[in-house]
């Protein structure tokens, strides 16, 4: 589904600052696989992420989604097949409108109608019952301004708001880093319920090791704009996180920075 093929990027070449994020990075997604990425910071990890979704132009290397070369298409574009949170609940939402009006821009994401202020019954039934699955009284809240929900409120909203319409990959940006831990529970259960239920082909960055082995069915950590390892099936099941940071240190030569990792539990 998403391909990644031997993709640089250097930010500020020729200067002072000149910075190689990615360093000819290949990676392969098949149609429904659920990756979760780790790595310290600096590492490129979200660098990757907005080389899939277009936030800048990559110097070298290809990406295709669903057979479709999108390496040169632009963000807007890549927009109505990529869905992406971010660590900031209040991106991707528009905060003054309600919570219905939300749902109903996303909803037309990809479609010719235009949106309209005033949502049909059929469309609000369809918000209703997805928000519903929540268990989050949202579904009762619909004429409420986002911006007045709660952290993992708005996060869940924007989660629902990127798969409505089912985008080709979905990309987690260390969506729940900013909950609260009982928060960060709930978004993540409900990541998974949404992820397993659609099928999505999900890339997400978390800096939790537990959630990184626990979710998806493959981790990769990355160091110094590459891949470092790539782990899946049996090895993973089995594997602890004493023996993940062993690994990430003989194939990077680094130890992990583990200022911002937490090594266990969920966040």
């Amino acid at each position: 589904m998403l391909t990644i093929s031997h993709v640089s990027k250097t930010f500020a070449p020729g200067t002072a600052n000149e910075h190689l994020a990615l360093d000819d990075i290949s990676l392969h997604l098949a149609p429904g696989e659920f990756v979760t990425v780790i790595g310290s910071n600096g590492a490129g990890k979200s660098t990757l992420m907005n080389a899939v979704s277009g936030s800048f132009i990559v110097d070298k290397g290809r990406i295709t989604l669903g057979g479709q070369d999108i390496t040169f298409v632009k963000e807007h574009k890549r927009a109505r097949i990529v869905g992406r949170l971010f660590q900031d609940p209040m991106k991707g939402t528009a905060p003054h409108m309600t919570l219905e009006e939300n749902l109903a821009l996303a909803y037309s994401r990809g479609k010719r109608r235009r949106f309209r202020r005033a949502v049909n019954a059929k469309d609000t039934a369809v918000f209703r019952e997805a928000l519903a699955r929540f268990g989050m009284g949202l579904e009762d809240r619909m004429k409420t301004k986002v911006g007045l929900l709660s952290g993992g409120q708005r996060q869940a909203v924007t989660l629902l708001m990127c798969t409505i319409v089912p985008p080709r990959v979905l990309l987690l940006d260390e969506h729940t880093a900013a909950l609260d831990p009982a928060a960060a529970e709930k978004v993540l259960a409900i990541t998974r319920e949404i992820v397993s239920r659609e099928k999505l082909t999900t890339l997400m960055i978390t800096h939790n090791i537990q959630s990184a082995l626990s979710m998806g069915t493959r981790t990769i950590m990355m160091n110094a704009g590459r891949i470092v390892l790539d782990i899946a099936g049996e090895e993973r099941t089995h594997m602890t996180v004493p023996r993940l940071l062993e690994l990430y240190q003989q194939k990077s030569g680094a130890a992990l920075d583990t200022d911002r990792i937490l090594l266990t539990q969920t966040q």
